[in-house]
């Protein structure tokens, strides 16, 4: 049974015992059963959306629904004990031990970045092992990410940071589900589903998806959470400082604070959820720093002005650009009820 086969039973088990497959990712329920159909479908997904909406726990959420699988142990290619595949253990004839891997370590993460080269996804030759054993041989072949993804979820973080030559590695593999080594006799099956993130064009550092490349995708918004969201998203992955109380009443007060950044024409880069959780525990510091077993307000706007200053900018047209504490203020105490 392929990757696609293992998720689409695995979804569809948790459905039926009426539970959420993505229990943890906070979004609407349109955009999930729109990644669920993706996902079934066994077609590759690209999620588009600002940093800190979830984009990476989503991914980790969607491996963890794989079943553990038997291995060839030290395999390289995460060869099936029953069906080996690669040159090394169809030689080996059988002879050799097996392990098991968890479904939430069955993913290989890529980040994505200007220097992410061809050859970090599809692998290259060895120079030692090409001396000891000839540049022919397969075992002078150092695989990829790719490669070590078979039988895997490969997640690419950042796609649109990946330049284009580097993009066009991943077209064999998502069109025919192999990878091809100029100068090898090597033509590998790769058994995997690709999940991508994006984060929009107005970022810095970003690359536009090539078209080819994008057409393999299926492509899916993430927004920010929901109010509602956001607090449970605090309660369930935000830390918690033993011995300090921080009241269930003044949460909506943090995540107030951030999402008051979003969809402001003075304001480039709002504010992610991850600036709500770092309030939420930095209010549990200051508190301690001053002697206080129990969060306040005051501790809260303390909090809040640092993790603004660390990640807000201001756009460049707006009146207060040479002075973004004087907006980070205004946001804070317009926040108060």
């Amino acid at each position: 049974m392929g990757v696609r086969e293992e998720l689409r039973d695995a979804i569809l088990g948790t459905l039926a015992k009426g539970n959420d497959p993505l229990d943890g990712f906070y979004t609407t329920d349109e955009t999930k059963e729109s990644i669920l159909a993706i996902v079934i479908s066994g077609r590759h997904l690209l999620l588009e959306g600002p940093p800190g909406t979830g984009k990476t726990t989503l991914a980790k959420i969607i491996a963890g629904l794989l079943p553990p699988m038997r291995v060839v142990e030290g395999c390289r290619y995460n060869c099936d004990p029953t069906a080996p595949e690669c040159t090394e253990c169809i030689t080996r004839k059988g002879v050799y031990k097996t392990a098991t891997v968890s479904g939430r370590h069955r993913l290989v993460r890529v980040q994505g970045s200007p220097e992410l080269m061809p050859e970090d996804l599809v692998g290259d030759i060895d120079p030692v092992n090409a001396l000891q054993v000839g540049i022919h041989d397969p075992r002078a072949f150092t695989p990829g990410k790719i490669q070590k993804a078979h039988r895997k979820i490969l997640f690419i973080d950042e796609l649109n940071r990946v330049p284009e030559r580097t993009q066009n590695a991943l077209l064999q593999v998502l069109e025919e589900g192999t990878t091809t080594v100029a100068g090898f006799d090597i033509d590998l099956h790769v058994d995997t589903i690709v999940v991508a993130t994006q984060n929009p064009e107005e970022y810095a550092g970003v690359e536009r998806v090539s078209e080819t490349l994008g057409d393999r995708f299926e492509r899916v918004r993430i927004g920010y959470p929901s109010t509602e969201q956001e607090i449970t998203i605090l309660k369930r992955y935000a830390r918690s400082f033993p011995g300090v109380k921080f009241g269930d009443e003044l949460l909506p007060r943090v995540v107030r604070i951030a999402q008051s950044t979003r969809n402001r024409e003075d304001i480039a880069r709002s504010a992610s959820v991850r600036v709500s959780e770092a309030t939420y525990e930095q209010a549990q510091a200051i508190a301690q720093l001053r002697g206080r077993d129990t969060v306040t307000e005051e501790d809260i706007e303390k909090a809040a002005k640092i993790s603004l200053e660390g990640r807000v900018q201001l756009a460049p047209d707006s009146p207060d650009y040479e002075n973004p504490q004087a907006v980070f203020q205004r946001i804070i105490r317009e926040s108060r009820k």
